[in-house]
Protein backbone atom coordinates (compact mmCIF):
# COMPACT_ATOMS: atom_id res chain seq x y z
CA UNK A 1 0.00 0.00 0.00
CA UNK A 2 1.39 3.38 -0.99
CA UNK A 3 1.47 6.00 1.73
CA UNK A 4 1.16 9.71 1.13
CA UNK A 5 4.46 11.44 1.87
CA UNK A 6 2.98 13.84 4.46
CA UNK A 7 1.29 10.89 6.21
CA UNK A 8 4.73 9.60 7.18
CA UNK A 9 5.50 12.68 9.29
CA UNK A 10 5.72 12.38 13.04
CA UNK A 11 6.58 15.25 15.33
CA UNK A 12 9.07 14.91 18.18
CA UNK A 13 7.74 17.05 21.07
CA UNK A 14 11.20 17.35 22.62
CA UNK A 15 12.58 18.79 19.37
CA UNK A 16 9.61 21.15 19.18
CA UNK A 17 10.22 22.52 22.67
CA UNK A 18 14.00 22.71 22.41
CA UNK A 19 14.74 23.59 18.79
CA UNK A 20 11.87 25.23 16.91
CA UNK A 21 11.96 29.02 16.54
CA UNK A 22 9.51 30.80 18.84
CA UNK A 23 6.95 33.50 18.20
CA UNK A 24 5.58 35.28 21.26
CA UNK A 25 7.18 32.60 23.44
CA UNK A 26 5.61 29.61 21.65
CA UNK A 27 7.27 27.27 19.14
CA UNK A 28 6.13 27.77 15.55
CA UNK A 29 3.27 25.59 14.35
CA UNK A 30 4.10 23.12 11.58
CA UNK A 31 2.11 23.06 8.33
CA UNK A 32 3.25 20.17 6.16
CA UNK A 33 2.00 19.54 2.64
CA UNK A 34 2.62 17.44 -0.43
CA UNK A 35 1.00 17.05 -3.83
CA UNK A 36 0.11 13.37 -3.33
CA UNK A 37 -3.55 13.13 -2.30
CA UNK A 38 -6.06 10.49 -1.26
CA UNK A 39 -9.04 12.28 -2.82
CA UNK A 40 -8.90 12.49 -6.59
CA UNK A 41 -10.28 16.03 -6.72
CA UNK A 42 -7.78 17.54 -4.26
CA UNK A 43 -4.56 19.28 -5.26
CA UNK A 44 -2.68 19.12 -1.95
CA UNK A 45 -2.54 16.92 1.15
CA UNK A 46 -1.80 18.93 4.31
CA UNK A 47 -1.25 18.39 8.01
CA UNK A 48 -1.17 21.04 10.72
CA UNK A 49 0.63 20.44 14.01
CA UNK A 50 -0.09 22.99 16.72
CA UNK A 51 2.77 23.31 19.20
CA UNK A 52 1.20 25.34 22.01
CA UNK A 53 1.95 23.46 25.23
CA UNK A 54 1.70 19.93 23.89
CA UNK A 55 1.83 18.99 20.21
CA UNK A 56 -1.50 18.11 18.63
CA UNK A 57 -2.86 17.84 15.09
CA UNK A 58 -5.68 19.98 13.73
CA UNK A 59 -8.08 18.32 11.24
CA UNK A 60 -8.87 21.51 9.29
CA UNK A 61 -6.94 24.77 9.54
CA UNK A 62 -8.47 27.57 7.50
CA UNK A 63 -5.97 30.21 8.61
CA UNK A 64 -3.04 28.01 7.51
CA UNK A 65 -4.78 27.28 4.19
CA UNK A 66 -5.20 31.01 3.58
CA UNK A 67 -1.51 31.62 4.29
CA UNK A 68 -0.70 28.67 2.00
CA UNK A 69 -1.89 30.89 -0.87
CA UNK A 70 1.59 32.44 -0.89
CA UNK A 71 3.22 29.03 -1.39
CA UNK A 72 0.83 28.12 -4.20
CA UNK A 73 1.44 31.51 -5.81
CA UNK A 74 5.22 31.12 -5.66
CA UNK A 75 5.53 27.52 -6.84
CA UNK A 76 2.48 26.73 -8.98
CA UNK A 77 2.43 29.48 -11.60
CA UNK A 78 -1.12 30.76 -11.17
CA UNK A 79 -2.90 32.43 -14.05
CA UNK A 80 -4.32 35.93 -13.97
CA UNK A 81 -7.75 36.23 -12.38
CA UNK A 82 -9.45 33.63 -10.21
CA UNK A 83 -7.71 30.34 -9.38
CA UNK A 84 -8.83 27.64 -6.98
CA UNK A 85 -7.25 24.58 -5.39
CA UNK A 86 -8.57 21.97 -2.97
CA UNK A 87 -6.61 20.94 0.12
CA UNK A 88 -7.34 17.72 1.99
CA UNK A 89 -6.47 17.61 5.69
CA UNK A 90 -7.30 15.50 8.74
CA UNK A 91 -7.06 12.17 6.89
CA UNK A 92 -4.58 10.63 9.33
CA UNK A 93 -6.88 11.52 12.24
CA UNK A 94 -9.99 9.94 10.74
CA UNK A 95 -11.51 13.44 10.40
CA UNK A 96 -11.14 14.14 6.68
CA UNK A 97 -11.55 17.75 5.60
CA UNK A 98 -11.59 19.48 2.24
CA UNK A 99 -10.73 23.18 2.15
CA UNK A 100 -11.20 25.24 -0.99
CA UNK A 101 -8.57 27.92 -1.44
CA UNK A 102 -9.42 30.62 -3.97
CA UNK A 103 -6.61 32.93 -5.06
CA UNK A 104 -7.14 35.98 -7.23
CA UNK A 105 -4.09 37.22 -9.09
CA UNK A 106 -3.63 40.54 -10.87
CA UNK A 107 -0.37 41.57 -12.57
CA UNK A 108 1.34 38.44 -11.14
CA UNK A 109 0.48 39.44 -7.55
CA UNK A 110 -2.09 38.02 -5.13
CA UNK A 111 -4.87 40.54 -4.63
CA UNK A 112 -7.29 38.30 -2.75
CA UNK A 113 -7.35 34.87 -1.09
CA UNK A 114 -10.44 33.16 0.30
CA UNK A 115 -11.07 29.82 1.94
CA UNK A 116 -14.26 27.84 2.05
CA UNK A 117 -15.83 24.50 2.70
CA UNK A 118 -18.67 22.96 4.63
CA UNK A 119 -18.71 22.14 8.32
CA UNK A 120 -20.50 19.52 10.38
CA UNK A 121 -21.16 20.13 14.08
CA UNK A 122 -19.42 17.39 16.06
CA UNK A 123 -20.10 18.64 19.55
CA UNK A 124 -21.83 21.37 21.46
CA UNK A 125 -21.53 22.47 25.04
CA UNK A 126 -22.04 25.18 27.60
CA UNK A 127 -19.67 26.61 30.13
CA UNK A 128 -21.13 27.88 33.39
CA UNK A 129 -18.96 30.22 35.45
Amino acid sequence: QNMITAAKVSVDPVYVQESLPRVEGRPLALYIYCRETQLFDCDFHARMFVTAGSVYEDPATGSAAAAFAGVVHKFDGLGEGANSVWIEQGMEMGRPSRIKLEIEQLNKEIVNARIGGHAIKLAEGRLFI
